[in-house]
């Protein structure tokens, strides 16, 4: 999290209640959790007696009737007029939040990391690049924001959003009720084992991993076995074209690329499907592994970002991707009956929290400061206090980088460490400060699930925001690792930062380059009493006696 508040506690002052309550999302789409979301936030808006209207720059043919152009809500605007910006993708609708009337709040439903799509498709690369600087530039014109996960809460927190909280991802259960398509039933109902994903064929996905656990469900355990994918797979786009290639190369039976399906076509997939599965390592929130539960459908998740809060302990949530594991928990599902009925009861509890109306209520309540136009309470500033930005902490504190990011950090007034958590936690939380000693520890939420066996950390999607948003030095404890290399080229020009590596995990240039001579080498034996006062020293701008 920042040392500075970045938050004006001056905007949205205004006590009275909102007289209209509308939603701004770059492109509204048909079908997509997104598009699902916000018309059912909408409906939920007018049943509260507010006028409600959806504005996007963009639109399926089928949402014609259901939006306005973006352009139009700066001339609908009102004083007395609430804006919901739901931020996903870039936008450009910055500067369209900023100069219109009203208050406004953000909703964020995560971006998915650029590093996804880097070698595949450069433009959404930079587009998801873009995204995440638009989140940055929203805090000055925005008064609440509400994410739909912890984990997606954890990064609004780490940007510099103090007040982020969760919003309960209201879910219109009763669009899930659609008869099965009785042509497409009747095709896939033969005695096949059917396994289903469903989703945009995109990197983050890993529809590649979907494969290779189908590919070993089919050979090790069930050869009567289909693969349904409910999702557009385009041949020509370089991503989809691999995946293509990756069937061809391992070979399995009964593939099925059903593209895009309408409402009947995906019931008649889940009325079919004996397990869901998902190998997607970014999730905001995910809503097919919800309704994959609604159906009575056994789901098989890899446990990356916000995926083992939304499972809510329910499912098989597995930290492994090894084909053959994962297709185990697809072969002990179909071949232990007693098993998949408790599965499938666990899930039907964990919908249970998730009650239509109870939920409206909540997300009601939630909204409700902000449409009475009450403000945030301000956030007190503080000065610019180093960070040291140490991946590998809680992973290997007694490591040589470990105890000199440690050393470091005890050396200077206020001073505090940043590192990644060991593992994903089943309901993750905003990044609190904790004391370890005289040590201050701050813990960020990785977007994998586990460390490699190389020591090397997983991406963390919050902990890259926040070095971006840190306002005073900074060191790279780890000066090799994929943060410093994401983040420090990306840095204010005036930010004082410094880096170490060891020699098994070296910088790459873009890193020299922005550091420079401010690069220190953490070789074997090296003194690290020595090294850490050193690094003290660089850094403690202010002058600051060491405490050791």
């Amino acid at each position: 999290m920042p040392n500075v508040s970045l938050w004006n506690s001056k905007r949205g002052t205004a006590s009275s209640s909102a007289g209209a309550v509308h939603q701004l999302v770059p492109r509204l789409a048909w079908g997509d959790a997104v598009g699902n979301q916000v018309r059912y936030l909408r409906d939920l808006l007018r049943g509260w007696g507010y006028a409600s209207e959806i504005y996007a720059e963009q639109w399926d043919e089928a949402c014609r009737d259901d939006v306005r152009p973006a352009l139009e809500y700066a001339r609908d605007a009102g004083r007395d007029t609430a804006l919901l910006v739901h931020h996903s993708f870039e936008s450009r609708l910055v500067p369209l939040v900023a100069k219109a009337k009203g208050r406004k709040a953000l909703l964020y439903h995560n971006v998915t990391p650029e590093r996804f799509f880097e070698g595949t498709d450069r433009h959404v690369a930079r587009g998801c690049m873009l995204a995440r600087d638009e989140l940055l530039q929203l805090r000055e014109h925005v008064t609440h924001a509400w994410a739909y996960s912890h984990f997606s809460v954890e990064e609004l927190s780490a940007a510099g959003y103090p007040d982020a909280s969760v919003l309960p991802f209201a879910v219109d259960w009763n669009a899930f009720n659609v008869p099965p398509d009785a042509a497409l039933r009747e095709q896939v109902e033969d005695g096949c084992s059917n396994v289903l994903f469903v989703g945009r064929t995109v990197p983050s996905k890993r529809l590649e991993d979907v494969l290779r656990v189908f590919t070993a469900y089919q050979r090790l355990y069930q050869p009567k076995s289909r693969l349904l994918v409910a999702g557009t797979l385009y041949s020509s786009a370089p991503y989809d074209a691999s995946v293509l290639a990756l069937r061809e190369q391992l070979g399995p039976d009964r593939v099925v690329f059903l593209g895009r399906v309408d409402a009947a076509q995906l019931s008649a997939c889940f009325a079919s499907a004996t397990a869901y599965l998902s190998m997607s390592r970014h999730e905001g929130f995910g809503v097919p592994l919800l309704e994959a539960m609604y159906r009575g459908v056994p789901v098989v998740a890899y446990g990356a970002a916000a995926v083992p809060e939304t499972m809510g302990g329910a499912g098989l949530t597995t930290l492994s991707d090894d084909p053959s594991q994962v297709a185990g928990l697809l072969a002990v599902l179909e071949r232990d009956p007693a098993l998949r009925s408790r599965v499938v009861e666990a899930q039907r509890q964990r919908l249970a929290s998730l009650d239509q109306q109870s939920v409206a209520q909540r997300v009601r309540e939630a909204l409700m400061p902000f449409l009475q136009g009450d403000a945030p309470p301000p956030r007190p500033s503080a000065g610019p206090a180093v960070t040291v930005v140490c991946p590998g902490f809680d992973a290997a504190p007694d490591a040589p980088m470990s105890r000199l990011a440690r050393a470091v950090v005890d050396r200077l007034p206020d001073a505090s460490l940043w590192t990644v958590r060991r593992q994903v936690l089943p309901l993750q939380l905003a990044p609190g400060e904790e004391r370890e000693g005289v040590t201050r520890v701050r813990r960020f939420t990785p977007d994998e699930p586990t460390f490699g066996l190389d020591g090397v950390s997983p991406p963390s999607s919050s902990l890259e925001t926040g070095v971006r948003c840190t306002s005073g030095p900074l060191l790279f404890a780890g000066a090799g690792e994929e943060v410093a290399r994401r983040t420090v080229s990306r840095l204010p020009a005036d930010t004082r930062v410094a880096g170490v590596w060891e020699p098994r995990r070296a910088p790459d240039a873009g890193v020299r380059q922005v550091l420079g001579k401010r690069l220190w080498e953490l070789t074997p034996g090296r003194d690290l009493t020595s090294l850490a006062a050193e690094l003290a020293r660089e850094l403690d701008v202010g002058g600051h006696p060491h405490a050791r």
